[in-house]
């Protein structure tokens, strides 16, 4: 099988194509050296033959995007960052650093007070100083020493984030260098950068792109591939992404296609002729990964190594069990302005640290058959116990048999199916339409999303962020006049809230306040039941619980 083939990157070899996608995490520091978190965290995904690090800020000055961001802005920080290539490869796998500069995608208070700068001065958060030669000249330094301690700390390799609207794609892309002088052909920048990494460091270097910035007026497949085309000789591998600053991009939620960006890929592949073509795109099965290989030589894994670990191992062993599937709703992963990563259906993700769960053993009687009590199950059949799980329903999920939105149904029945097959596969006993006076654990949901209510012919006005109410939008439509408000859409992230909007427009619904309404739904909440809710609880209350023989 390809997915297990070796690749070979530079002088260096990988043990197979899958590559983990650089993410941010905020597991780092404040002062931008990998937590003993983080190197739990990239341990656990030890099965991957390429681990590429969220991107890694060059300088203390200008450089930086997110809080408790990597960065390998001083010589200090070295051995901080040979722990983790230490670690990394004890576990048999090589690590590459991403480099960034964020350019105008960042706030003043991210970059201690400094000016954000940028090739021309067109501002997308703060005000933008435009970037004289000598900034040019300080920021291709700053990737140069960063590099070098790269490679100091032990790192594979080395890639450059030129992708998502950050300062070097800010070079790139005709929609943000409105340059008058040399560096309005923003290639030599990046030449620059790569040509005075070469005189410094041995290891491999690598460029991320987007294939599309989903506008004609920046980067697009074609100009893309001329760009590669340019530096090809100067690079070891090219890593295809997508996206700038709009809503459409890298993580995409569960309505848009998958693989995400095969079309603009092979429009890139015609100018790439002698390095490696890396290509990521919301893959989550082995299918949609040989898809990705018939044109890229290595697929690279984001949300879905975040939802489980072994999917890779889980491939090549059934017996390993079910694959854990991402179901891209963007929700505990894309919430990392004021917190550390998380997944809705991995509760582990950012707990990697933790001892292993304590052996238990004895019986233990679960009631409430959703993904709380599911997941209760599977955590206790790890510990050993033998267990019970009793739902009154003639079928386990829960609300998840509740959806109406189409998109939504089809992605997320993917996680009860996962969790029907890990149950059968750890021996747990399931009892349909029952009840039962013993309850060891009751996971029975203390709130849960509103019921359907069916109205036909009449004027519904939906102000109310509950995700029920997004999908009943889906049923009302069909034979009501449906109106939603902003508020619809509170909370969901970028990609996710834009694609329902345009979704939501092709079915009729409506986004102007009518005059006269029949029916109004006002429920804009802070806090709302949600599967990443459920399923934690689960987690740990199955990790937590004593019996008598504890």
């Amino acid at each position: 099988m390809k997915l297990f083939e070796p690749l070979k990157i530079g002088d260096i070899t990988i043990k197979n194509r899958v590559v983990m996608s650089p993410m941010i995490t905020n597991l780092a520091t404040p002062e931008g050296y990998p937590s003993e978190e983080h190197i739990s965290y990239f341990l656990r995904r030890k099965s991957v033959g390429l681990m590429i690090t969220e991107y890694t800020y060059v300088n203390k000055v200008d450089s930086r995007g997110s809080p408790n961001q990597l960065g390998l802005y001083d010589d200090a920080l070295i051995p901080k960052f040979a722990r983790l290539t230490e670690a990394v490869h004890n576990v048999g796998s090589k690590i590459f650093v991403q480099l960034v500069h964020v350019g105008r995608k960042t706030r003043r208070n991210l970059i201690w007070g400094n000016d954000v700068i940028a090739p021309s001065n067109i501002p997308l958060i703060d005000p933008v100083k435009e970037m004289t030669e000598n900034d040019i000249n300080r920021v291709v330094d700053d990737f140069v020493k960063a590099s070098e301690r790269a490679e100091k700390s032990g790192f594979d390799g080395i890639e450059l984030h030129g992708a998502h609207g950050y300062l070097i794609a800010q070079f790139l892309s005709p929609a943000t260098n409105k340059r008058v002088d040399k560096y309005k052909d923003g290639v030599l920048f990046l030449e620059e950068i790569i040509k005075e990494i070469r005189t410094v460091t041995s290891i491999p270097v690598g460029l991320r792109i987007s294939a599309t910035e989903f506008d004609p007026g920046g980067l697009t497949p074609e100009i893309v591939g001329k760009i590669i085309s340019r530096v090809e000789d100067k690079l070891d591998y090219v890593h295809l992404s997508a996206g700038r600053d709009g809503p459409l991009g890298g993580s995409s939620s569960f309505y848009y296609k998958k693989p995400s960006y095969l079309e603009e890929a092979k429009v890139v592949k015609n100018y790439v002729k002698r390095i490696p073509m890396l290509l990521v795109g919301s893959v989550t099965t082995l299918e949609e990964a040989n898809k990705v290989l018939e044109i890229a030589d290595a697929v690279v894994l984001g949300r879905q190594i975040l939802a489980d670990p072994d999917w890779l191992e889980k491939i090549r062993n059934k017996e390993e069990g079910p694959i854990r599937p991402c179901i891209r709703c963007n929700q505990s992963c894309r919430l990392l302005s004021t917190r550390e990563v998380r997944c809705d259906v991995n509760p582990e993700l950012g707990w990697e640290i933790l001892p292993p769960m304590e052996r238990g053993e004895g019986s233990v009687t679960v009631v409430g058959g959703g993904l709380a009590g599911m997941e209760a199950s599977r955590v206790l059949a790890l510990r050993g116990f033998e267990v019970e799980l009793y739902e009154k329903s003639d079928k386990l999920g829960g609300e998840l048999n509740e959806y109406r939105d189409p998109y939504k149904r089809k992605e997320f029945s993917n996680i009860l199916t996962y969790y029907e097959q890990e149950l059968k596969r750890l021996g747990v006993k399931i009892r349909l339409s029952a009840k039962t006076e013993k309850a060891d654990l009751l996971m029975i949901p203390s709130e849960s999303q509103p019921s359907f209510v069916e109205y036909k012919g009449l004027r519904i006005l939906v102000n109310s962020n509950l995700y029920a109410y997004q999908d009943y939008v889906f049923e009302w439509v069909k034979s009501n006049e449906v109106y939603v408000t902003d508020n619809v859409f509170k909370g969901l992230d970028r990609n996710r809230a834009f694609l329902l909007k345009e979704i939501y427009k092709g079915l009729g619904v409506r986004f102007e306040k009518p005059e006269k309404v029949d029916v109004t739904i006002n429920d804009v909440r802070k806090e709302q039941p949600s599967i990443g809710k459920a399923i934690a609880k689960g987690y740990w209350a199955g990790r937590m619980y004593k019996n008598r023989y504890s």
